[in-house]
């Protein structure tokens, strides 16, 4: 079944079921180079529904998840009552939930209406870790909830960062989310809470700007890769650099493995 007239290039209507790609207002969007996207037309994927919205959609969350399954992740959600749009498993693989225009789901009150919430399979705490799973890096971080924190995969890390670079670009058609890093003033970018977070503001946000703990380690990684443009290999160790500190608020100087001058093909959306 081809577009109709009124599809924008790109996009068809969301009847043909294509599972492999993106949902937005009810229409398939095909993902930009580096993301893998299932979403809920999949026999095996879980759909939230959520309440309907027609309201401006420009904000982007991002939550780790405190677990160690994608499976695991939905059903807590699914008993919990919440819901997101996006979820990030160990291997970068995103599967979508909800359609990312039309459903508001419960992921980051009081920023539901107008957010997509996207969660990151993480167990977060070193207490969670089990032998043979993907995530082995912990770093001391006095940002972080309990003073450790278990990094995400270098694949979830990049998932996240071309998320972030596809959902502020034109391509995302029928979003409206700018580049804006809520969390970062001139050089500095908090780890933490961020002033007067709990009124609309558009832009791109970590959880715990507002509320827990989490999200602040995938944003310093975005932030690296899409505004200095560094590699991936590059961001995750700038990231982990950074990142481990006993401060809140890490200054953003240059460093020496900022040398990249063009940002990898995957990460450039038109």
């Amino acid at each position: 079944m081809k577009a109709d007239a009124n599809s924008p290039s790109g996009s068809k209507p969301v009847a043909i079921a294509c599972s492999s790609g993106f949902i937005i207002g009810g229409r398939f969007i095909t993902p930009p180079p580096g993301l893998d996207v299932t979403n809920y037309n999949h026999p095996q994927v879980y759909r939230f529904r959520g309440r309907n919205r027609s309201v401006t959609v420009n904000e982007i969350i991002i939550h780790e998840s405190v677990t160690r399954s994608v499976a695991d992740t939905v059903n807590i959600l699914r008993n919990r009552n919440l819901g997101v749009h996006l979820m990030i498993g160990p291997d970068g693989r995103i599967t979508q939930l909800g359609d990312l225009l039309n459903v508001s789901l419960g992921h980051a009150y009081p920023h539901n209406t107008r957010s997509v919430g996207v969660e990151v399979v993480n167990p977060y705490y070193p207490k969670y870790c089990r032998a043979r799973l993907p995530w082995g890096k912990i770093i001391t971080a006095g940002w972080a909830h309990e003073g450790r924190y278990v990094l995400p995969t270098i694949d979830q890390a990049e998932a996240v960062a071309c998320l972030i670079g596809w959902i502020t670009s034109p391509a995302a058609r029928g979003l409206s989310v700018p580049g804006n890093w809520i969390g970062v003033t001139g050089n500095r970018i908090s780890m933490s809470r961020v002033t007067d977070t709990d009124r609309a503001r558009p832009g791109i946000y970590a959880h715990t700007y507002f509320h827990h703990a989490d999200g602040a380690w995938l944003i310093l990684y975005s932030w690296l890769r899409l505004e200095r443009r560094l590699t991936r290999e590059q961001a995750y160790r700038e990231a982990i650099r950074l990142g481990t500190t006993a401060k809140k608020t890490i200054t953003l100087r240059k460093s020496s493995c900022e040398c990249a001058d063009t940002l990898s093909p995957e990460l450039v959306v038109k």
